[in-house]
């Protein structure tokens, strides 16, 4: 049960409550009236949180922003591999054909190409075979092997743990790497931009292996919105090609507001290949390990056969069945850790920062899956502590280390017909489907239907929400950019399709100059009950 400083009035909100089925206002007014009293009249309004109204304040928040300094969502390299690992066994029938991709032919790269399966996406948790969206060809783990390769012996997922993962935020930080698919791209093959959805809510990323095929082309475009993008700063800003689908989310990868990199792995082949002598003994693959939550796409093959084989990256279950008798080799801080570390340490020791103390709230950049329902959400929130990616587990870590007060939440964009965008902070995900929500008063449903709280609402409103909560945003994205949207069915003068849009985000409290730590001593978890977390009006 989460414990607030209610406020005094007894009145619920400033929208409408059900009542046998029709809309009423809450304060028993006629809707012109209702208008009137609460200034809902149509006007230009803020898409996202807005800053503090002190300078000095604002100034130190932004400090603190450009403090949380964005790594890139991926890691790339060679590793080298002996000559009869890279030899490859396939076939669907009881004839198995044996290649090497060291030294395969075009007719060999060709048969390879001729006995895979069109390659398909899913949309709507359908598998949806689309030529002008992706062109490739593809065989099931079930129908292919490598005689003796795996990423993890040759130390490519020590890589991949040492370049996304933070050392000390996970329980064990053991990875396992799990056989997904083999892709191969002839003359002419690609696929268009698109984001993988996670498979399981320990699925963190891909990998990609890239053999040494000759081919030319090919290259894995990877791409993030920029940290000063401000597209979703109006209430239209809809991504024009997004899809929710079983495995992947189609995306329009136009517009100048993303950062790009792109990974060509046939130029890393070629040049590795320039210095490897006339009878090889090893060769080197490419590989390419991203974020489940990154846009990429594989742009067209010039010539040539791109043959890949894709692994997905989990988290181990639990610690024990991850320790496996070794130990984690300590690395020094990364760059970002140290800035953003050095920063938050420099304004808690400035006495005039938050003097008399406050609440921060950090909304977390990268996307996690989460189940719905009561239960199963909170479970799965306060497991992400564990799991968080890049950036966002840089402020766990450093706020863990300072031992303050952190609690994760689901925080809500409510955005009505009229009147004011609201933030609503939940300890669930809360399922809408299904559900009746009046088109005024999504911000009521959530209040009704889960312990959660308004933060920073209009103060000539407050009293009429029943929790309210006054915090500081901390936003490293535009609200809507990787955030969650949920669909839901809102009733009015007649029932339409809305959204909304979630982000897991952790809320900080900071005591006053002289105490900052007003938790327990030491936060063993990500996690601090919420019971324990006072809001003030």
């Amino acid at each position: 049960m989460l414990s607030f400083i209610k406020s005094d009035s007894h009145s619920r909100c400033t929208a409408y409550k059900r009542v046998r089925g029709t809309r009423t206002c809450v304060h028993n007014l006629p809707l012109d009236r209702h208008l009137e009293l609460t200034d809902m009249a149509p006007r230009t309004r803020s898409y996202e949180p807005l800053p503090p109204s002190d300078p000095v304040l604002r100034q130190q928040l932004g400090s603190l922003r450009s403090a949380i300094v964005r790594k890139p969502p991926f890691c790339q390299g060679l590793a080298p591999l002996a000559v009869d690992d890279l030899v490859l066994f396939y076939g669907k029938g009881p004839i198995t054909r044996r290649i090497n991709l060291l030294n395969a032919s075009a007719e060999e790269l060709q048969h390879l190409a001729e006995t895979c399966d069109p390659a398909t996406f899913g949309v709507d948790q359908q598998d949806v075979y689309d030529e002008t969206y992706r062109k490739a060809g593809k065989l099931d783990r079930t129908d292919f092997a490598l005689a003796n390769f795996s990423p993890d012996a040759v130390g490519i997922l020590d890589e991949v743990r040492n370049e996304l993962l933070i050392e000390g935020l996970e329980k064990s930080e053991r990875i396992h790497a799990e056989l997904y698919k083999l892709n191969v791209y002839g003359p002419g093959s690609f696929f268009k931009a698109h984001v993988d959805t996670p498979r399981s809510e320990r699925m963190f990323g891909s990998l990609v292996i890239v053999f040494p095929t000759a081919h030319e082309g090919g290259e894995l475009v990877l791409r993030q919105e920029k940290e000063d993008s401000d597209d979703s700063n109006t209430e239209d800003s809809e991504d024009p090609k997004q899809e929710d689908s079983e495995d992947t989310e189609m995306k329009d990868s136009s517009g100048p507001h993303k950062d790009e990199w792109t990974f060509d792995s046939s130029a890393l082949l070629s040049s590795a290949a320039q210095t490897e002598s006339s009878i090889p003994t090893s060769a080197p693959v490419a590989y390419v390990a991203f974020y489940s939550d990154v846009e990429h796409e594989v742009l067209p093959v010039r010539s040539g056969y791109r043959v890949t084989i894709t692994y997905n990256l989990y988290y181990e279950q639990d610690s024990a069945s991850a320790s496996g008798g070794g130990s984690v080799v300590p690395r020094s801080v990364p760059p970002n850790e140290q800035t953003f570390q050095s920063t938050f340490k420099a304004l808690l020791d400035d006495p005039t920062f938050l003097p008399t103390g406050g609440n921060l709230l950090f909304t977390f950049l990268h996307q996690y899956p989460l189940p719905r329902g009561s239960k199963a959400s909170k479970a799965a929130l306060k497991d992400v502590g564990f799991r968080l990616k890049g950036s966002d587990a840089v402020i766990m870590k450093v706020v863990q280390e300072f031992h303050l007060n952190a609690t994760l939440g689901i925080v809500y964009q409510d955005v009505p017909e009229y009147g004011d965008v609201n933030y609503v902070l939940c300890d669930e995900v809360v399922s809408l489907e299904g559900e009746e929500v009046w088109s005024e008063s999504l911000c009521e449903f959530l209040l009704e239907d889960s312990d959660a709280v308004v933060l920073n609402p209009n103060p000539r409103w407050a009293k009429m929400y029943r929790r309210t909560a006054q915090v500081h945003w901390i936003a490293t994205a535009p609200w809507r950019f990787n955030s969650n949207k949920e669909t839901f069915v809102a009733h009015g003068n007649e029932a339409t399709l809305s959204h909304t849009y979630w982000r897991i985000s952790m809320l900080v409290r900071v005591g006053a100059a002289g105490s900052r730590t007003v938790a327990v001593e030491n936060v063993e978890t990500p996690e601090a009950q919420w019971s324990d977390t006072e809001y003030s009006d």
